[in-house]
């Protein structure tokens, strides 16, 4: 060819992946490039939920949520949390008491 794209490429071939939700982008390519296309779906979005010790954080937070005032098991449950929390390296992201000093 006699324009600089032609002759940049030359006749090395050019594979174009687009995702098929969008086919306008694949088209423009192939005019442009005169690349062969090669279309995918992309993957489906899912929840990925809690990870590591989180999961138990969460399941600690609730029980001690529903806990009624004159239940005894507070204070062992704030220490599971606290101790839970630590495990998670959350003490990193915001300030816990200490585990030895702390006493629900």
């Amino acid at each position: 060819g006699t324009c600089y794209p032609d002759r940049l490429i030359n006749s090395l071939p050019s594979a174009y992946l687009y995702a098929a939700n969008n086919p306008s982008e694949a088209t423009i390519a192939k005019r442009r490039s005169y690349s062969a296309t090669v279309s995918y779906l992309t993957p489906p979005a899912e929840n990925a939920g809690l990870y590591k010790g989180l999961k138990e954080l969460k399941e600690l937070i609730s029980s001690y949520q529903g806990l009624r005032e004159n239940e005894g098991r507070g204070p062992a449950i704030v220490n599971s949390i606290v101790s839970t929390a630590y495990t998670c390296n959350l003490d990193k992201d915001v300030e816990l008491p200490d585990l030895e000093s702390y006493d629900a």
